[in-house]
């Protein structure tokens, strides 16, 4: 077992470290100008209001459908439709919170150093 560790560190002592030809550069979208990002900002709103009003729209859709399976007392349809309302009320909250979830992401990378 010894000679398993010493040998690994004697490996990853060996290999010199390569440099990262990246390490200064950071994502920019201003280089391309101030209506270039204006623009950006515009469609990436619209794509991301478009997707909430789609998600809640599948949300209220299963949650009518279950109710109309409570109704009738269809017990496939409830579980389809409770299984349905599920699914998308976790879409709805990651729709909602992309921003969040994508800034811990970036927060996390960053700090690492990558």
């Amino acid at each position: 077992m010894f000679s398993t560790i010493t040998s690994e560190i004697i490996l990853r002592s060996a290999v010199p470290a390569a440099e990262n030809p990246l390490g200064g550069v950071q994502p920019d979208i201003s280089v391309f100008g101030v209506k270039f990002q204006s623009a950006i900002e515009l469609v990436l709103g619209g794509i991301w209001a478009l997707a909430m009003i789609l998600v809640a729209a599948a949300f209220l859709w299963n949650l009518a459908k279950w109710g109309f399976a409570r109704q009738r007392g269809h017990s496939d349809d409830i579980e389809e439709g409770a299984a349905g309302a599920k699914k998308s009320g976790i879409a709805f909250a990651a729709v909602a919170g992309a921003s969040v979830i994508l800034g811990g992401i970036l927060a996390l990378t960053s700090a690492a150093g990558a």
